[in-house]
């Protein structure tokens, strides 16, 4: 019976190929969307799954004071380790990850031969126990090599490439950022997963930080982390009560920026959004949602596309189940009859989906930033989602077309007479459509949107110059700093160099720098942090900040003056920005000095965030990049000079530079991103929906044949005719714009809360894609039914 089933199944989809070809199309559309969608929330939520202590595993985070309440940092004090140890017998391990920035240089054997490589972001310092933490095999060595200083761990890749064969690796030396010590190699990493938050590819011993024994607690480094694991039947809720009280035994209960510290689950740490992670590709929980909602709208709306061809195109179909039910076929044998054809359809779509998945993989992984792999026998659980997917459209799909078909009256069947009586059916089908088009409609308004957001943000003035502007990093060593001055000398030599500026960080950066600090001789620091920026005196003129009150910053290697922002100035509780100036600030670690000026307000952060109180000081010691304005006509020719000079000046260091206008622009990736998402799935919404739009009229074009002969024969025109059928299908739309506007409204507002600066949102997208929507169903009607209403009317009625 299933044999006859499909073969008869197969028969008729041929016969009826052309419906066949829309449905298939239809479904494999939306069910290869579906596909790539779980492929890539399952590899991104897949990440760390391969630590076997991972319940037991926690990251202690930190909620500091900032200008606007709780300030939420991954990092922790430097001692926070220590006194973990001490303090928490509960604790079986505890380590700590202290992300680094490094130049590395490869020394040859003959030491006349060097290579760089940067490894920003990418090497940590650690203790041995973080191996014990976390499941992170070594191929070479032992952890507890990292006990002594010095010494340096690679992972097999990384090892590969600095030595060409990482099993030769062992005993290698390299060194750092242009510092003449010397680190030795002693153990090999085996190469981590891809779908990890820890972008290792060196470790380096604990002891070589910097602060590793710095005994201050307010201050946080955001990329020093402390991860523990407890012991086994550890009671978490127990401990968080202790941390509490153990927070208050190290800080000054006078101090207002004492910290507050959580235990966090690491199950928690992939997808936070709080706290943040070591990640540079991080989703949020809303964008991983997001997906799966847009993927199973994408899904849905071809499943009713496919309901409403299949039920069109039965009324075609009905004397062929008069006839079964005449001959003695009962509803069982149609449903089954029916649902075979269904089932085989979408067999065919989901075989044409994974082959397009597979086709598109790559492409799709690239730009999400995720290797996303499809391999079935390695993975079961895509193969059971495939089979999921396949059951389940076929029976959302199928399943009502065949109890719509299968319930015929074989008399009204016979005699064609199965449209009388319609009008719940009909209603139904029309529900479908215009969720359709409600779900279309918020796509593209959504998209118009988040277009017109992202484009605000790259024409909004930051408040500061970013144009044409050269980052080169410097060595910051002792004697590479001697040699600042006659590097800036070298640079504006060159025809193509208009200014050069040092200074610790650019004007709008996320690697801003917080500190404590004294107003007016207080002896109690202020209840905020500021945004320290160390600069030069040709910083204000190459970014072009303006100076509202005083004078900017003088000509010297150290401190002789500060300058405040505006956000600052109101923080402080001054109106006039003249009363700042003959203040006196002294910020943490660094000397009391007078305020001398008052700069506006710029964006030192992206659009995403607030403006951060600022001040301005120069300090030599604390400059890390040259800053270097270019002549606009000749800017490749520039670099290249440019990096002749450093070469010259720096003969051991590596020349990287960067555009900081591109780095602006990297803010807004995922914005980017996004707007290109809901493009291309407002692209495939459209598609699939006109398909559905297609089958509809095609059902009333079939029931409204004589009628439109009718009305031709007593003189209506071809223009006439096709309006009258757009009443119906106009009536729709407008419906569909009715629920889709404030579902757009609500959604589109709570996302551009995200956002500190933002548009208002406008109702140019509303009306656009109001008359987009018209347009295409004035298009599609007058299309699918100009054949009928120019059809000589005797063909339909010669036979009445």
């Amino acid at each position: 019976m299933f044999y006859i089933n499909i073969k008869i199944a197969l028969r008729n989809l041929w016969k009826h190929r052309g419906y066949t070809f829309i449905n298939t199309v239809g479904l494999s559309i939306g069910m290869t969307c579906a596909l790539i969608i779980f492929l890539f929330i399952r590899q991104y939520l897949s990440a760390d799954n391969f630590h076997p202590n991972a319940d037991r595993i926690f990251r202690v985070v930190s909620l500091g004071n900032g200008t606007e309440g709780k300030v939420p940092m991954m990092g922790v004090p430097v001692p926070m380790a220590g006194a973990l140890r001490t303090d928490f017998p509960q604790l079986e391990k505890v380590a700590n990850l202290v992300q680094g920035y490094h130049l590395v240089e490869v020394v040859g054997e003959d030491r006349s031969t060097k290579q760089y490589y940067k490894e920003y972001g990418t090497a940590f310092y650690t203790d041995p126990a973080i191996f014990d933490i976390f499941n992170f095999p070594w191929a070479l060595g032992e952890p507890a090599s990292l006990n002594a200083p010095n010494h340096i761990a690679l992972t097999q890749s990384t090892a590969t490439q600095y030595f060409g064969n990482w099993q030769n690796a062992m005993g290698k030396k390299l060194k750092l950022n242009g510092d003449e010590t010397f680190y030795e190699v002693t153990g090999i990493i085996k190469d981590l997963p891809k779908n990890t938050d820890f972008p290792i590819h060196l470790v380096i011993s604990y002891q070589n930080f910097g602060n590793a024994t710095s005994m201050r607690w307010n201050s946080v480094n955001m990329g020093h982390n402390c991860y523990v694991m407890v012991k086994p039947n550890t009671d978490i809720k127990q401990l968080q009560v202790q941390l509490d009280g153990y927070t208050k035994k190290y800080y000054d209960a006078k101090d207002p920026l004492s910290n507050t510290h959580l235990f966090q689950p690491f199950s928690d740490v992939h997808l936070d959004s709080k706290f943040g992670n070591f990640s540079p590709r991080r989703y949020t929980p809303l964008q991983i949602n997001s997906l799966r909602i847009l993927g199973s709208l994408i899904l849905l709306i071809a499943c009713i596309n496919f309901i409403n061809m299949a039920t069109a195109q039965a009324i075609g179909r009905s004397k062929e189940v008069g006839i079964r039910k005449v001959l003695g076929s009962n509803r069982k044998q149609l449903l089954f009859r029916f649902l075979a054809e269904t089932f085989v359809i979408t067999f065919v779509a989901i075989t044409i989906a994974c082959i397009a998945t597979e086709i598109a993989l790559p492409a799709v992984g690239n730009f999400l930033g995720q290797q996303i792999p499809f391999n079935i026998l390695q993975y079961p659980v895509i193969l059971a989602f495939i089979l999921i997917l396949w059951l389940a459209v076929s029976f959302l799909a199928g399943l009502y077309p065949a109890v719509f078909v299968s319930g015929y009256n074989p008399i009204n069947a016979l005699k064609n007479k199965i449209s009388q009586g319609n009008k719940g059916i009909w209603s139904l089908r029309s529900v479908l459509l215009i969720f359709q088009f409600t779900i279309t409609l918020i796509f593209i308004i959504g998209t118009l949107v988040v277009l017109k957001q992202i484009d605000y943000f790259k024409n909004k003035s930051l408040g500061f110059n970013n144009n044409a502007i050269l980052q080169v990093d410097v060595p910051t060593d002792s004697i590479s700093k001697t040699r600042f001055d006659t590097f800036k000398q070298k640079l504006l030599q060159r025809s193509g160099v208009e200014m050069v500026t040092y200074a610790y960080t650019p004007p709008s950066t996320s690697s801003n720098n917080f500190t404590s600090f004294y107003f007016n001789n207080s002896s109690q620091k202020t209840d905020f942090l500021l945004c320290n920026k160390p600069a030069d005196e040709d910083y204000f003129k190459i970014f072009g900040l303006k100076m509202i009150a005083g004078k900017p910053l003088s000509k010297s290697d150290t401190v002789n003056g500060y300058i405040l922002n505006e956000t600052l100035l109101h923080k402080l509780h001054l109106k006039d920005p003249k009363d700042a100036l003959g203040k006196y600030i002294q910020l943490n670690r660094r000397p009391l000095a007078q305020i001398i000026g008052v700069v506006k307000d710029f964006n030192n952060l992206s659009l995403h965030g607030d403006i951060s109180p600022v001040i301005f000081y120069t300090s030599k010691e604390e400059y890390a990049s040259a800053f270097v304005k270019l002549n606009p006509l000749h800017m490749q020719e520039t670099v290249k000079e440019i990096g002749a000079d450093f070469k010259s000046t720096f003969p051991d260091q590596f020349y990287e530079p960067s555009y900081y206008d591109e780095y602006i622009a990297n803010y807004y990736i995922v914005e980017g991103k996004t707007a290109v998402l809901l493009s291309f799935f407002t692209s495939v919404a459209i598609f699939i929906s006109c398909f559905g739009l297609f089958a509809l009229i095609s059902f009333v074009a079939v029931q409204r044949t004589k009628e439109m002969a009718i009305r031709k024969v007593l003189g209506a025109t071809t223009i006439e005719l096709i309006s009258v059928l757009n009443q119906s299908f106009m009536k729709m739309i407008v419906i569909a714009n009715l629920i889709a506007w404030p579902l757009a409204y609500i959604l589109l507002n709570r996302w551009l809360q995200g956002f500190a600066y933002k548009i208002d949102l406008p109702m140019l997208p509303f009306v656009l894609a109001a008359l987009g929507s018209i347009g295409i169903i004035v298009l599609t009607v007058a299309l699918r039914t100009y054949k009928m209403t120019t059809a000589n009317p005797v063909e339909a009625l010669k036979y009445d």
